[in-house]
């Protein structure tokens, strides 16, 4: 039989695999102790929804059947499910020309990774896995019937980053790779910031502190020429000052030219020193610090770090008149009391996960899964600040399943108070490894207030699969420049029409991006909104993936009409946390989740749509308040047979399968993924509700539709 690789023809249309699907019953039946049993009546259900390939090859004109391939998808991961050759076809490259066909719909759909479990006894089928580059991230117990050792796969997909002659990226619409700010930032030191270094300075620690930031990656820092001019003007005679072989190893910018120092130095002595200057009594001190001001200004550097009270308490104009930010070396230092906490969360398996400060008898542990991830000692030291443990230059957590060190997260101290680079770490082999991550996530999410903004940009170790799952599940996106950094921008906030002004200039400050300058009115949720990048390009993202880019934040528009659901007391406090909390007690499942579960009765599914704002009402009952307290966003919603009730359905809300009966007697119910979790700052009470058509004691026990009037008058009272 004459059968070449180019004459194999991948079917991904339901039309066209429909006509083969006897023929991939007939196969999958042949195998099943390779295959698993799948029912009859799974071939036809997956081929309707596009997740079934079938290849062909054309013998004399006609076309066989030669394999397929059975998968499941959940973004931002998809699963093998059944990959089948047959026979005859074997060799002919069949294999790949499917799994192939499946990663190019997936990167191109923007997955993260796909993921296969294959018996560790078909030797075969794991060489072919592995030589398709899905490598071993765990092994675990099959069924009891066969008692079989899985190996879980993956293979982490190359998703698009190709940029366009315009710079723009479909895997990054907002430019966040460009933006202002993802860059290091560089400051001038001033001269009494070096003598701080002295270790009987009272400074001393905070001095530290600013070179602990810099061995961090957290900024990068130089001097000024006029700091070896004013060492040598006052060393003594005879003698070589010290200080300045140490600042030879800076790098260093030259003070301005004459005339450029004669334009600044009029309006920088007025700012710093008005009745020295007013009165011509400067002194060659004064001069050479304002020529440390003058060459940060000259060279356009960010700022400058000082320890000088005069310099700054002009701060404030300085940043106004120059765009120079002046930075005391305090702001180098993170407050202790807010890296000791302990939270402690129960995951879907039953794990323990505790999350808490790392301390120095953390270091072995945290030094031995480091390596195992392939991060060389230098690194740990200087990047993971691994050995750091009583400093106070940053933050240092560790996650902890049944007892052993499964994550770990290092961030420096925020010197610009919208970007946080952190590294992260997720030792993916053990279990809980999922749960770890989004705790780990959570918590640099939760660093940033209700409010605020936050561009956060994460440094990986490489093959962290799992963790850029559930990154992706955060709005995370890939960088471009750095295989390995994950980035977003959180924007902890409501808008609406009413507080637009206020929000877009917020966020251009932030992270100079640039909403419309009028809010548009909604239509639905992918209509497209205009957004100014850092590089001044103008893209057009969709609604729904904006929100998700910048989540938590929700537009309010007008038009978006939304839901309103009761919560009883006892559930809301885990359901709707927006960030881990500290305990002693293991807190709910859900609060793992970024994407959390919301069961309703069955009839309640005609009421939620995709995008609809939903608001959580907290009757007054068993110390309820009788007021909206929360919203945030529908993904989706679906109907579930209590029996067929799974841990995934069940783990993101707060019910287990004992408590179903008390939402309904009904045996089948409604399940609501939604995300963007914010509370309001302002309840909003039954007697607002019942003003507005939608607090009646009958509308507020059950699931209620509410028009785009009601869901702006809610927003306006509830935000304030």
């Amino acid at each position: 039989m004459d059968v070449n690789e180019n004459s194999v023809r991948v079917l991904t249309e339901q039309k066209d695999v429909a006509a083969f699907i006897s023929d991939v019953i007939c196969a999958a039946d042949s195998d099943k102790k390779a295959l698993g049993f799948f029912s009859r009546s799974v071939y036809p259900e997956y081929c309707r929804h596009g997740k079934l390939f079938v290849a062909t090859v054309r013998i004399n004109g006609d076309e066989r059947y030669a394999g397929h391939l059975l998968f499941d998808v959940r973004f931002p991961k998809a699963h093998v499910r059944q990959i089948f050759v047959s026979e005859p076809y074997r060799g002919k490259k069949v294999g790949i020309a499917l799994l192939n066909t499946l990663k190019s719909a997936l990167t191109d759909a923007q997955f993260i990774s796909i993921h296969a479990r294959v018996a560790e006894d078909l030797k075969a089928a794991n060489a072919f896995w592995e030589a398709h580059g899905f490598y071993a991230q765990r092994v675990e117990p099959g069924g009891a019937s066969r008692n079989r050792t899985i190996v879980v796969r993956a293979h982490e997909l190359n998703t698009p980053q190709l940029f366009s002659s315009s710079g723009i990226s479909a895997a990054d619409p907002l430019g966040l790779d460009i933006a202002e700010g993802t860059a290091k930032p560089l400051y001038l030191l001033d001269l009494n910031v070096l003598f701080d270094l002295g270790p009987r300075r009272p400074r001393h620690e905070l001095a530290m502190n600013v070179f602990r930031a810099q061995r961090m990656q957290a900024c990068s820092l130089a001097i000024s020429t006029e700091i070896d001019t004013e060492l040598n003007r006052t060393a003594r005679d005879g003698k070589t000052d010290p200080m300045l072989s140490f600042a030879a190893t800076f790098a260093k910018f030259a003070t301005p030219p004459e005339s450029e120092w004669q334009r600044l130095f009029p309006a920088l002595a007025e700012i710093i020193f008005p009745e020295r200057h007013a009165s011509d009594s400067l002194t060659k001190n004064d001069s050479s610090d304002l020529k440390h001001l003058a060459t940060a200004i000259y060279h356009r550097l960010p700022g400058i770090i000082t320890s000088d009270g005069r310099i700054l308490d002009r701060a404030t104009d300085l940043r106004k008149l120059f765009g120079l930010d002046v930075i005391s070396p305090e702001l180098f230092q993170v407050d202790p009391e807010s890296a000791t906490e302990t939270a402690i969360h129960r995951s879907h398996a039953k794990n323990i996960i505790e999350v808490h400060s790392a301390s120095p008898s953390d270091t072995p542990e945290i030094h031995e899964m480091l390596r195992e991830l392939g991060i060389d000692v230098a690194t740990q030291v200087n990047e993971w600040a691994s050995t750091e443990a009583q400093s106070t230059a940053c933050f240092r957590q560790i996650a902890r399943c049944n007892g052993k060190i499964a994550g770990y997260l290092v961030w420096p101290v925020n010197i610009r108070s919208f970007d946080i680079r952190a590294h992260v770490a997720i030792a993916e082999d053990q279990p809980g490894a999922h749960e770890v991550a989004q705790a780990l996530l959570s918590n640099i999410t939760g660093t940033i207030r209700s409010g605020d903004v936050g561009h956060i940009r994460l440094r990986c170790p490489p093959r962290q699969v799992v963790l850029r799952e559930v990154a992706g599940l955060f709005g995370y996106m890939a960088s471009s420049t750095t295989p390995t950094d994950l980035q977003k921008i959180v924007f902890k906030k409501r808008l609406t029409p009413k507080n637009w002004d206020h929000s877009r200039e917020f966020l251009k400050n932030a992270c100079k991006i640039s909403l419309p300058e009028q809010p548009p009115i909604f239509r639905h949720i992918d209509q497209q909104i205009s957004v100014t990048r850092a590089d001044g390009q103008r893209v057009l993202v969709p609604i729904f993936r904006l929100e998700t880019l910048l989540a938590p934040m929700i537009f309010g528009l007008a038009g978006r009409e939304g839901v309103m659901v009761p919560i009883r007391k006892q559930f809301e406090e885990h359901l709707l946390s927006e960030s881990p909390q500290a305990s002693l007690l293991p807190s709910s499942k859900a609060h793992l989740s970024q994407q959390r579960h919301y069961l309703s009765d069955k009839k309640t599914l005609k009421n939620f749509n995709r995008g609809d704002m939903m608001f959580f009402y907290e009757p007054a009952k068993n110390g309820g308040v009788g007021a909206v307290i929360a919203l945030g966003r529908v993904l989706r919603a679906y109907l579930r047979e209590e029996a067929a009730m799974q841990a995934d359905d069940l783990a993101p809300s707060v019910l287990n399968s004992n408590q179903l009966s008390a939402i309904g007697k009904s045996k089948t119910k409604t399940i609501t993924v939604f995300d963007n979790i914010l509370r309001l700052p302002r309840p909003v009470s039954m007697f607002d509700l019942k003003a507005m058509g939608c607090g009646n004691p009958h509308q507020l026990i059950t699931t209620q539709r509410l028009s785009a009037d009601q869901v702006q008058k809610i927003l306006e009272k509830g935000l304030g």
